[in-house]
């Protein structure tokens, strides 16, 4: 039971993160059965993948893939040397990369110590002499009374500087008022190729944790990215991770790290606010 509920909830945070991804292009066909499908376009080409999600995914069942594309023609051959390119490229990046996963871990076991976190990228700085990257807000919206509003700033190279960009946000007395204030950040140490990595959820439980997954799978590095939400009374239940989600996604967009079409482009607003 216990594998089947973290299953359900790993689920649950990886389709979350993939309907605030790519949006329009994810859709559910059959929410009780799991299949969902997914049409990636490059110019005049596009492919529709549908994915059928085992209930003891991903703990013990790989995802059931059907790909839409080439119809009337003999694809077996060109879908094996696909694989055989990816594979090819996996083991050129694992010769090429002198980190072992136990360094990786330190590295990451070393940043969750305060004492020593910034001094993985900046040693000798005082806390006021930390540089505060630009803060970007995004367009808050409205769903039964509780508003949502994201925040991006980067580049963040330090955990210190995440501090004083959460610390700088504060002084915004709406946004220190707000009801929850869901923070993640992930930053990308030269030396090692390791991240730091680390969310808060504010008492917004789970909802940290689905937004660093978001960083994640789109690979977003030294960037921090923050989700206000004012609570209005009336709960939203699952949507309000949609909502969170969602917020976390219109910045990431705004800034280049979520590539995204033009026309969508036109539509976000995005105000600044400096550090010093």
């Amino acid at each position: 039971m216990a594998y089947e509920d973290d299953d359900l909830t790993r689920q649950i945070d990886e389709l979350s993160a993939m309907a605030a991804i790519y949006a329009d292009e994810w859709c559910v066909v059959d929410e009780v059965n799991r299949i969902y499908c997914i049409s990636v376009s490059e110019g005049k080409w596009k492919i529709t993948l549908q994915v059928l999600l085992p209930e003891n995914y991903p703990s013990e069942s790989a995802p059931e893939f059907q790909i839409y594309e080439n119809k009337g023609e003999c694809t077996l051959h060109l879908l094996v040397e696909k694989v055989r390119e990816h594979l090819q490229m996996k083991k050129e990046e694992q010769e090429d990369s002198d980190i072992s996963t136990l360094e990786k871990w330190s590295a990451f076991d070393t940043a969750s110590n305060s004492s020593k976190e910034d001094d993985l990228i900046l040693v000798s700085n005082r806390e006021e002499d930390i540089e505060i990257p630009e803060i970007l807000h995004g367009e808050p919206f409205t769903d039964r009374k509780s508003t949502f509003q994201g925040h991006i700033a980067f580049p963040v190279t330090c955990v210190q500087q995440v501090k004083s960009v959460v610390r700088k946000l504060y002084e915004n007395r709406k946004i220190a008022n707000a009801t929850h204030n869901i923070m993640a950040y992930r930053i990308e140490v030269p030396s090692t190729g390791a991240f730091l990595q680390d969310c808060d959820d504010d008492g917004e439980t789970a909802a940290g944790g689905r937004v660093l997954h978001l960083l994640q799978m789109v690979d977003a590095r030294n960037v921090v990215v923050i989700v206000s939400r004012w609570f209005g009374g009336i709960l939203l239940h699952l949507d309000r991770f949609k909502h969170i989600s969602n917020a976390a996604r219109n910045m990431l967009e705004l800034t280049g790290f979520i590539e995204i079409k033009e026309d969508s482009k036109k539509k976000k607003k995005v105000t600044k606010s400096k550090g010093k």
